[in-house]
């Protein structure tokens, strides 16, 4: 019964990372699509099993694997954005070149 439950909490905890990040959508095609996407025109359209994704600028951030030139998000990625200033948006912390959420 313990078991049961540790595994129900860690099912539930990398759910609740996941629902931090947004819903994977449309990315420009910059070379071969990254997996779970489908290329179509200029864009990589994402599949049903689809990981959130983004086109990358230099080294991919923390929680996240490269994939070609995107960044597609692992169980323990926070939301990344690029860093387009010199300072990042509240709620976000910069590293590198990007800017990671702090929740």
């Amino acid at each position: 019964m313990k078991q049961t439950f540790v595994f129900a909490g860690l099912l539930l905890a990398s759910t609740w990372v996941f629902a931090a990040l947004p819903v994977p959508s449309e990315i420009p095609k910059e070379g071969d699509c990254p997996l779970d996407y489908l290329a179509k025109g200029s864009q990589c359209i994402p599949a049903a099993n689809a990981k959130f994704a983004f086109v990358k600028f230099q080294n991919c951030p923390e929680g996240y694997i490269e994939q070609g030139n995107y960044c597609v998000a692992t169980a323990e990625a926070k939301l990344a954005i690029r860093r387009a200033a010199m300072s990042c948006p509240s709620g976000f912390e910069s590293v590198g070149n990007y800017c990671i959420s702090e929740k």
